[in-house]
Parts: structure tokens; C-alpha cells; sequence
């Protein structure tokens, strides 16, 4: 089984342009040759390979993608897309501590925003649309950015349900220099929870459907977000805020 798995993984990466068009136009072999930059023996060879291990068949002359084929195809375009999301944000992962408890799902299907290290910072447009536009927003950091602000100053008029978890050096910069932002939620009962621990990394779950991580420079600069709405990373950052409701200590009034 395992020799088998290993043919099909070398097979789908060293023939993907081929099954790449076999699945997106299914064409005849005479089409595949004009239309694909490899060689007529070359293409000959990919479709045998693929055929032998049932990825593609031909029927009346015709290519065609088999289940299995679409299926592997799919994985590795999603491979390619995972990888692509760890290259934009290589810069901030490298230096995160390896034990870093962020779930591989963030790299699935996700966007990628870059705020700019300098003044005037710019706004991340996506980020402040959903959060203008959410009814129940959770959000976690170790780290006091404008994002909190506009979070506490949204749940005020209490038409959104807000649960905030902060590390005790934030909830200090809040009650010290803006009480005015976080007293009146602590007041009206709001879940405001103190002495969190998240390792350079802050996340914004969003109506329980959109996920923004975002990840911290070793100068704690707020360095790339990443946007997700896919049902896996929703249900690591579910679990992951239950772990942190037993971690924290909930503030009351």
C-alpha cells in the first residue's frame, strides 16, 4: 500500500501539467500534443503512467480524468496553494517558536494580508469589514493592537456579542491609559478574560465563520494576517478558545 501511495504521489507531481489539463478539458491525445509544450513521447509516456495507476482512461479516444484522478489533482492543487500561503508567510513563521500550537488548516484556502511595517499603518479593508459587520466576535492576543480598539469601541452598543481574551500586560495598558474602552464591557458583563498565554500570534473568529490570524515579527509588529473560512481551521479556533477559557480568568464586575 505504501509503495502504491508513493507511485501515485510521484506520478500526479511529475505528470501534474498533463493531468492538469486532462481534468480541466478532457481532450483527445492529437489536442494534448498541440496543446502542451512537452514532447508527443513525453505526453505518451505521462498518459500511459497515469492510465497504469487508473488516474486517467480513454474512452473513444478521449482523455479523461477517473475519480481517483480528479481527486488527486484536487489534493494537489491544494498542496500547491498550502505551499504558496507558507511562502508569503515565511518571513514571520521562521521565527516562531517551534512549538507554536498553530493548526497546518490556516494554510488551507486562505488570504494573506501584509500591514506595512511603517507609519501610517494601513488598514487591513477585509479585516475591518467583517469585524464592522459581525454580531459575535472573539478575539485573542498577547499583544494591544488597534484592532482591540475598534472591537471594544463595536461592542458598546451592544448589538454584538463580544468575548475578548487578553494577557495581563494588555488588560494593564487598557485599564491604565483607555478604562474608558474595556471598564464598561467588564461592567455590563461582557466575557473580558485576563492572563492568556498565545505565542506571538493573535486570532479573530468572526459569527463562528471567518478566522484572522495574525502573526507577530520578533518586534511584536503585526506582520501578516491570514484570512480562513474553511470548517477545519473554524473548529481548531473553537477548540482552541475553549482551552483558553480554562486558562484565563474571567473578569466581573
Amino acid at each position: 500500500m505504501a509503495s502504491s501511495t508513493g507511485n501515485i504521489v510521484d506520478v500526479v507531481l511529475k505528470r501534474q501539467t498533463v493531468l492538469e489539463y486532462i481534468c480541466q478539458c478532457k481532450p483527445d491525445k492529437r489536442t494534448l500534443v498541440e496543446n502542451l509544450s512537452e514532447s508527443r513521447p513525453t505526453i505518451d509516456r505521462a498518459v500511459r503512467e497515469l492510465e497504469d495507476l487508473d488516474l486517467v482512461e480513454r474512452v473513444d479516444g478521449v482523455c479523461k480524468p477517473t475519480y481517483t484522478g480528479q481527486t488527486a489533482y484536487n489534493l494537489c492543487e491544494e498542496f500547491r496553494n498550502s505551499f504558496q500561503m507558507l511562502q508569503e508567510t515565511s518571513p514571520e513563521l521562521s521565527s516562531l517558536p517551534l512549538d507554536t500550537d498553530l493548526d497546518k488548516s490556516i494554510f488551507l484556502d486562505g488570504s494573506v494580508f501584509h500591514p506595512p511595517d511603517y507609519a501610517p499603518y494601513e488598514r487591513i479593508q477585509p479585516l475591518d469589514n467583517d469585524l464592522r459587520n459581525g454580531e459575535k466576535i472573539v478575539a485573542a492576543t498577547e499583544i494591544l493592537i488597534p484592532h482591540i480598539d475598534e472591537i471594544l469601541k463595536q461592542g458598546t452598543n451592544g448589538e454584538v456579542d463580544i468575548t475578548l481574551f487578553v494577557s495581563n500586560d494588555v488588560l494593564d495598558v487598557l485599564l491604565d491609559n483607555q478604562p474608558g474602552s474595556i471598564i464598561p464591557h467588564i461592567e455590563s458583563g461582557d466575557a473580558i478574560y485576563r492572563g492568556i498565554e498565545i505565542s506571538r500570534y493573535s486570532l479573530f473568529l468572526i459569527d463562528d465563520e471567518i478566522l484572522y490570524t495574525g502573526i507577530y515579527s520578533d518586534t511584536n509588529h503585526l506582520s501578516a494576517v491570514i484570512r480562513n473560512t474553511n470548517q477545519q481551521v473554524i473548529q481548531w479556533a473553537k477548540e482552541s478558545i475553549s482551552e483558553l477559557e480554562d486558562e484565563g480568568t474571567l473578569l466581573t464586575a
